[in-house]
């Protein structure tokens, strides 16, 4: 039994500096095939992926995300989740199948379907040698994307996805994860405090560690105080007023 794609998956990190060098259309077609042989909640493929290429397009998306390697890639996907298509063959059937992808769970199963393909497509394009980072800060401006991307009702920009060659200078590592025995659970959640707060705070000293080595001492910060920075300063309130726009979570 090969630990191959193991290995892959354990060396992945997020790459933010890539070469110029575009990826071809054959490059393209299969990763977006690796995407669609993802697992698909009832076979109901929830979701589109949108291949950026035109240059004034990325610097429209770059406005919203902020970050240079929205443009500055080998290739740009935007992951959509989808219920455009579902809704068309609703207005030709007798049953009313707005009442499920209109739902919580119609959204969760549309968001874990797009998730999947995403990962997919991710994990293909890391075994072909390219980098990839994920964009959430597409989400800064949902309505402006969803402009941006002439999307219909049903739908919504969930993420996009970076892929190229990795630059010369890039330099990014794996960072530590939380420690198995904290986020696998046998049978049952084990939620003793004194456990998990035991295992948060050795986990901060690796986190701190990580940083102290990759930046001469220049970064410290634990995991806790990024997730205190993160969560207390959240932003984008305004996303269940989106998922309205957008036809989604209205019940």
């Amino acid at each position: 039994m090969s630990d191959y794609v193991y290995e892959l998956m354990k060396k992945h990190h997020s790459v933010r500096r890539f070469k110029s060098t575009p990826l071809s259309e054959d490059t393209i077609e299969k990763l977006v095939e690796a995407g669609q042989s993802a697992s698909t909640s009832s076979y109901l493929q929830t979701y589109s992926i949108i291949g950026i290429d035109d240059p004034e397009i990325k610097e429209d998306l770059k406005e919203v995300s902020g970050q240079p390697y929205v443009v500055e890639n080998g290739y740009l996907f935007v992951f959509v989740l989808d219920y455009y298509r579902h809704n068309l063959i609703n207005e030709n059937v007798e049953s009313n199948m707005e009442v499920s992808f209109e739902s919580a769970e119609g959204l969760l199963v549309g968001s874990i379907d797009v998730a999947l393909v995403a990962e997919n497509m991710a994990v293909a394009a890391e075994d072909m040698g390219y980098g990839i980072v994920y964009l959430g800060s597409l989400r800064n401006d949902v309505g402006r994307v969803r402009e941006i991307l002439d999307l219909p009702e049903y739908t919504f920009p969930l993420f996009g996805m970076a892929v190229g060659e990795p630059a010369e200078n890039e330099n990014g590592s794996a960072k530590p994860r939380l420690p198995l025995e904290h986020v696998f659970h046998r049978n049952q959640y084990n939620s003793d405090k004194e456990k998990q707060i035991s295992e948060l705070q050795s986990y901060d000293q690796t986190v701190s560690d990580y940083y102290k080595a990759r930046t001469d001492g220049e970064r410290t910060e634990t995991w806790s105080q990024q997730i205190e920075s993160f969560l207390g300063n959240k932003t984008r309130l305004d996303m269940l007023n989106q998922l309205n726009d957008a036809g989604l979570i209205k019940r």
